[in-house]
Parts: C-alpha cells; structure tokens; sequence
C-alpha cells in the first residue's frame, strides 16, 4: 500500500480482486457449474477487512450519542434497559450461494448485505430515526459514493420492522441493519421459527409459503409484530401520563416474545428427539 492509499478513506478505495471475475464466477458457481472458487475468496477476504473498518467507524459513532445507553453482556437487548449490542458478520459461502439461488437475477458483487452490521438498541422510534440519519452522515463524510435509508417499519417485510442502511463505496457495498429492542427480540426469534418450520417464511413478502405446520405460529408472530408496531408509536408521545403504562406494554409484549421463544425451543427439542429415534 502506498502513502495516497494510507491517506484515502478505506471506503474510497477499490478492492484488489476483479469485480467482472467475481461476478463471472458466481454465477458458474449458482448454475452448478465449474467455478473458479479464488476469486470468490478473494471477495470474501477482503469483504473481511471491508467490515472491520466498517465496525470501528459505527462504534466510534456510537460513542457521540447522548440518549444514555451502555453496550450489554450478550445479544439480547431488553426494552428499557439503556442497552445495545453491536455485531458484524460477512456472509458465510453456504448463505451466500442461498442467497445466489434465491436472488437469481442478481450478481453477486450486487449483493447488498455480504458485508452486515447490525446495531440493536433500546430506543424509541424517533431516536431510531435519529440514528439511521447519524450513521448515513457519518458513513458519508467516510467516503461512501451513496447511503439509502430503507425503512421497513411501516412497511414490514414478512413482519420484519427496521431500518436499514445501504452503503455503496468504492470498497464494496454493504448493509446496517437498526433495530429497537422489540424489533430485534421479535427478529431473533422469527428466525428461530424460520429454521424450525423453514426458511420460506422469510419471505413470504418475496412469494414463500407457510408450512402448514407452522401456520399458527407464524401468524401469532406477524399479530405480535403488529402489537409491538402500535407499542411503539405510543412510545413517541411526549405525553408523561402514558409513560408507566407504555412500559408496562413493552414488559407485556417482551413476556410473550419469551413465552414464544420458549415454545420454539421445545418444538426444537422435540424435533430433534424424532430424528434420534429415527436414526
């Protein structure tokens, strides 16, 4: 690396590899056919080093914030705890050509969020808003060509609620992901159904299917997603008079996400147990 090159924002930069490799071998690699695999490393490695800068400019964000709130021991955010958890992953091979499979028309160097960070926080719907707004000026002023805003709270994606950055950089794009403490405890155990009954209800917002199975459970969480929606816009009223019952409508809302995310786990518990005796 040169001396200009150290000088230059990381989000300026382009990366070592050949994007028109990259997506050529992707595609092969979708279709089932041979592929080069080094490029595609090449992409993921240097996606590595993408999301490292990437962590280190939103924790030092975070750090200017003055809504009180403090990083938590482990994932799970509580509704009025003052916490957040801050997590960044690249998308693993087996995910990616998942998502290849799925986004079919897309190539691969198109792909959104291969590079993803996640910000889950206690907070109201406007300081999320506040937040999104921070972070896309931030990742600005770092060098990105362009940063959209998506806001999936109104708008819910199989009854998924966020906002969600796009970063589109020289370095490669990337997603930010900003979820309230609902919002992220309802997405983490929608997932957990999703593995349970089947990744398609996912996406039902793309065409997938509820297994039947799963139809009661799936549509008690989007029932749940709806509840947590209006919780939180009831949370945003300067009011002081509907403050204690605002939280005792969080607490309540939180206990049933716990009771489905206990449901869950034994559904797992017992579905492996079956594949034990099956074996």
């Amino acid at each position: 690396m040169n001396a200009n090159e150290e000088q230059e924002p990381f989000l300026q930069r382009r990366p070592p590899y050949s994007k028109t490799q990259v997506n050529k071998q992707g595609s092969n690699w979708r279709d089932g056919r041979d592929f080069d695999e080094q490029p595609i490393d090449e992409f993921l490695a240097y996606s590595a080093i993408h999301i490292d800068e990437l962590f280190a400019i939103t924790r030092r964000m975070i750090a200017t914030f003055d809504f009180g709130i403090a990083p938590i021991d482990g994932l799970t955010v509580r509704p009025d705890s003052g916490g957040y958890a801050l997590t960044a992953r690249v998308k693993t091979k087996s995910t990616l050509l998942e998502k290849l499979r799925r986004m079919r028309s897309i190539p691969l160097m198109n792909i959104q969020d291969v590079v993803g960070i996640r910000f889950d926080c206690d907070l109201t719907l406007s300081q999320q808003s506040e937040v999104a707004n921070s972070f896309a000026e931030t990742f600005r002023q770092q060098g990105a060509k362009r940063v959209d805003i998506k806001d999936l709270r109104d708008k819910p994606h199989s009854g998924y609620r966020a906002v969600h950055l796009h970063v589109y950089a020289n370095a490669g794009r990337s997603e930010i992901q900003i979820r309230t403490a609902l919002q992220s405890r309802w997405a983490n155990i929608y997932e957990k159904a999703g593995d349970i009954y089947g990744r398609d209800i996912r996406y039902l917002h793309e065409g997938g299917e509820i297994p039947k199975n799963a139809e009661k459970m799936v549509q008690d969480l989007h029932r749940l997603s709806r509840i947590i929606e209006r919780i939180e816009a009831l949370s945003d009223e300067p009011r002081l008079k509907q403050r204690r019952m605002i939280k005792k409508l969080r607490k309540e809302a939180n206990g049933i996400l716990d009771s489905s995310n206990h449901t869950l786990e034994l559904v797992a518990e017992a579905n492996a147990a079956q594949g034990r005796r099956l074996r």
